[in-house]
Parts: structure tokens; C-alpha cells; sequence
């Protein structure tokens, strides 16, 4: 292929379903409704649906209206508790003070306590959406949400008072050996039955589980009461909340998290277990080709505003500063262990790292930032190529060269980045962690702010060209079994081809 076809005009319609119907469709639970009536065979592949582990056992709830009812009751009346006052934590606590759920944070760091009744005033301020309530002016929003966080929040450094309430969710660091310490102390502490989520995004349901009580044990938490529960940053703006499945969790247990987020006003998406579920799966593909870019020697600015280019609503540098330099690397390990053939490992993120650079959190990453409160309008790019050479570390990551230079065009770079997050996409579907091409469109669009008058990465795909994309895809194989095509795809171009035939 002498040249590259561009991947940033819009997409032309599919057939009876146009871009904007398709992304307002996203909204009705599970992303999963039925398929609209059109004659074009890629709509049809959007919506076909295969059964997954999680979707049958979400069906197989025994959980009757009445008992979800107490539940909510329960909730209601005794309040969650979030086992960590981080950044993530004060999300997911203002997420509930919201819907007026009570919150009990819990954190063992004392400075995490004083500051977070401060932290989730500022978080429900900036929110400006008080479950509907019309209000005046500032003064009527910041009396209203000072009020509110005096009735229905906590904080403490007690793991009993945490153990007394019917949900635990768990915002810890992303290290599986904190993680299991912190059950084994919950289960101690605790005195009744407990209904624990995590808000893992890289770690597997599979691999928590081993620290929990199997359900013959007859202890407070188990296996089977135990799912993931994970929420996007930024929390109080993003919809969906991911119910991740693991082999042992209950359908009872399914059903009761999911009632969970609909209370709060998010968007459950029950998917299957895999390290980064849905979301973070494909998160992680897109940040991980743009480390690798910056390797190849590829300027940041450039990555940057490629993806802008592309549509992404925030690009793949910013958001690794808005999550944390020390986030991305935990998960990257995580993935690396999980798909090491797939995975680049970064030569610059452990040079930010020494240079104590974290991002927004230390207000210096790949930008500057005039404050530490997340997802702001306040960043300075400030990771010119001699920076970026100057922190690299070849000991750590690796340095990509001798790169065909036709793979460093602005047409190539907006492919590759696509072409990742679609093949991890197909490989979702493949793997059964969703049922359908049209669930992964929903997750980009409403957790990860892909463009929507793209439909999604699936939709942009099947309307730009399946077959071109997957010719495309064979010239950058030389980069990594990243852009190997996956089976899903490869059958599907020649059903389509074969239609068109």
C-alpha cells in the first residue's frame, strides 16, 4: 500500500441507522435493545448478539422485585461504605451523596480523611447537578451541597464501622497483594453479611477472588458476593458503571449491583471477567500505542492532535496525566502480564515517574496544571521532543527504530490508533467479555468520550470499510502482533465482501 487512506472524515450513515440514533440508543440499560429494521448487513453485525457467561447469569437472578427492594431499603437506611479516600474514592462517594445515599469513606491515612469532606464538597460544586433540583444561584448551590455532605457523609479511619454496612466498595491501589491484605482485615472486622465490589479497572475478579472466603466457609464475605463495580473518571460526569462477573459471583450478587447503579443514576454495563473489563481494555490499547509512538520518536504534540484530529474528546498524554503517571504504569503491568505480545513498555513513564512528574496529582506530567482538581481546562503542554529524550529510560521500556517512515504519516498514525482499539474491541467479542459489537461501541462513546458523531470505533469501522482497514492493518504488522486482524473481523470482511459480490 503506497499510501494510507485518511481515517478522519466522519462517516458516511449506515443504511437506516444514522450515527446520532445509534449513539442515543446507548442510554437504554445494557446497551443491548433491538436491532432497527435495515436492509444493510452491517447494521446486522453491529447487533448480533452471543451468548456470554455474564449476561446468562445476570438472567439466571432469582432476586425477586421485593427482595432488590429491601436491598435499596437497606442502602438507603445504613448508607455504603467506600473503603479508600483517594481520588477515586471521593468520586465514587460523591456519585452516592448525589442521590442522596448515605457514604461512609473509610481510609487509614489521616491526611486522606481531613481532606476529603473538602474534596467531595468540591467534587458535588463542580458537578452543578443536584438529582434534578433547580437551583438559583451559587450561593443557593453551595449551601445546598455543604448541607448535604454534613447529613449524608462520613469519614473514618475505623474498619469496624466500615464492616457494619451492607456495601463495601473497594477504590484501593491497583496492587493485588493491598488488595487481599484489605479483605482479610474487612472479613475479621466484620460482624455481618457483605455485599463487596471493587472499583479495580486492571486486575481480574478471577485473581481478587483467591483472597476471599469460598461460600462452604459460612464467613462474612465470599466469593460469590463479590463483583466488580467499576466506575470512569471523571466519576460524577460519566454514566456507566461496569458489573464485571467473575466465575464464582452470584446472580443474586449480579442483580443487587446492578439495582446499585440505577439508584445512583448510572448506566450498568454487565460484562464478563478480564484484566480492564470492557473499558479499560480498550483504554488501554489506545494509550499503549501512543507510548509506543513516542518511542518510534513520533513528537507528543503530534500524538496529541492527531487523536483530537481523530475526535477523541481529551487525547492519550492528557488522559494518562489526569489518571496518574503511577496509575498508567500499575495498569500497564497488569496488561503487560495478562498480553505481553500485544503491550509496549514505555521507556518515558518511568522517567516522569523519577522526575516526579505524575500528572495532575503533582500538577506536572506530560502538561502543566494549575490545579489538582481533575478534568479542569487548565493544561500546558509541556513534553517537547529534547524533554521526552532527556527522560527516557532504554533500560526500562523499549526504543522502536528504524521505523518505515510511510508508517509516521498522518493518515498511518490516525489508522493505527483505530485499528488498536478496534481489534481489541473484536477480541472482547471474540472472548466473550460482551455480546456485541454495538456494547463496545456504547462503552467507548459513554465512558471513554469517543466521538459520537462516529457512532463508535465498530460503526466508523463497518462504515469506512472493514475490508480497507484490514489491508491497511497488514502494513503495520511489522510493529507487533497488536495489529494482527482477529478472527471476528476477518470472517466478518468476507461476509460483507461476499454480500457485496
Amino acid at each position: 500500500m503506497s499510501s494510507f487512506p485518511s481515517p478522519f472524515a466522519a462517516p458516511e450513515p449506515l443504511s437506516g441507522l444514522d450515527p446520532s440514533d445509534y449513539v442515543a440508543g446507548f442510554s437504554q440499560p445494557e446497551a443491548s435493545g433491538g436491532v432497527p429494521q435495515s436492509d444493510d448487513p452491517r447494521v446486522t453485525a453491529l447487533f448480533r448478539r452471543k451468548q456470554t457467561f455474564a449476561n446468562k447469569r445476570f438472567r439466571a437472578a432469582k432476586a425477586s422485585r421485593n427482595d432488590l427492594r429491601a436491598f435499596v431499603s437497606d442502602v438507603r437506611n445504613q448508607g455504603v461504605g467506600v473503603a479508600g479516600a483517594g481520588v477515586m474514592g471521593v468520586s465514587i462517594a460523591a456519585a452516592f451523596l448525589n442521590a442522596r445515599v448515605p457514604v461512609l469513606a473509610r481510609d487509614p491515612a489521616k491526611a486522606a480523611c481531613d481532606s476529603a469532606r473538602s474534596r467531595v464538597t468540591r467534587e458535588l460544586l463542580e458537578l452543578r447537578w443536584y438529582s434534578g433540583e433547580a437551583l438559583e444561584n451559587a450561593e443557593e448551590e453551595e449551601t445546598l451541597v455543604v448541607d448535604r455532605v454534613a447529613e449524608f457523609f462520613r469519614v473514618t479511619q475505623d474498619l469496624e464501622a466500615l464492616a457494619a454496612k451492607p456495601v463495601v466498595i473497594e477504590s484501593a491501589t491497583e496492587k493485588p497483594k493491598l488488595k487481599a491484605k484489605f479483605y482479610h482485615q474487612l472479613e475479621d472486622a466484620a460482624t455481618t453479611s457483605i455485599l463487596l465490589l471493587t472499583n479495580t479497572s486492571s486486575l481480574t475478579i478471577a485473581e481478587l477472588s483467591e483472597a476471599l472466603p469460598r461460600d462452604e466457609e459460612d464467613k462474612h464475605t465470599s466469593v460469590s458476593r463479590f463483583a466488580g463495580f467499576h466506575f470512569f473518571n471523571p466519576v460524577t460526569r460519566r454514566r456507566p458503571v461496569e458489573i464485571a462477573v467473575g466465575a464464582q459471583t452470584s446472580p443474586e450478587t449480579i442483580a443487587r449491583a446492578v439495582s446499585l447503579g440505577r439508584e445512583i443514576n448510572k448506566l450498568p454495563m454487565v460484562v464478563g471477567d478480564s484484566p480492564g473489563f470492557l473499558v479499560n481494555r480498550l483504554l488501554q490499547a489506545f494509550l499503549n500505542e501512543a507510548l509506543a509512538e513516542l518511542d518510534e520518536g513520533v513528537p507528543a504534540e503530534r500524538v496529541e492532535a492527531l487523536s483530537r484530529r481523530f475526535g477523541m474528546k481529551v487525547p492519550p498524554l492528557r488522559v494518562i496525566d489526569e489518571i496518574g503517571v503511577d496509575v498508567a504504569m500499575l495498569s500497564g503491568k497488569s496488561f503487560y502480564k495478562a498480553f505481553p505480545e500485544r503491550t509496549h513498555v514505555s521507556t518515558i513513564l518511568p522517567g516522569l515517574l523519577r522526575a516526579e512528574r505524575y500528572g495532575r496529582k503533582t500538577r506536572h506530567g506530560f502538561y502543566r496544571y494549575e490545579s489538582r482538581s481533575g478534568w479542569q481546562d487548565d493544561a500546558t503542554f509541556d513534553a517537547d521532543r529534547e524533554t521526552l529524550r532527556r527522560l527516557a529510560d532504554p533500560t526500562i521500556g523499549s526504543i522502536v527504530e528504524n521505523v518505515d517512515p510511510r508508517l509516521h504519516t498522518d493518515e498511518a498514525l490516525g489508522l493505527r490508533s483505530a485499528l488498536v482499539i478496534l481489534f481489541e474491541a473484536a477480541r472482547l467479542v471474540e472472548e466473550g467479555v460482551v455480546g456485541s459489537l454495538r456494547d463496545v461501541d456504547a462503552g467507548l462513546v459513554l465512558a471513554l468520550g469517543a466521538p459520537r458523531d462516529r457512532g463508535g470505533i465498530c460503526y466508523w469501522a463497518l462504515s469506512f470499510g472493514l475490508d480497507i482497514l484490514l489491508e491497511a492493518a497488514k502494513e503495520f504488522e511489522p510493529l507487533g502482533a497488536r495489529f494482527k486482524a482477529p478472527e471476528l473481523l476477518v470472517k466478518l470482511s468476507e461476509e460483507l465482501c461476499g454480500r457485496r459480490r
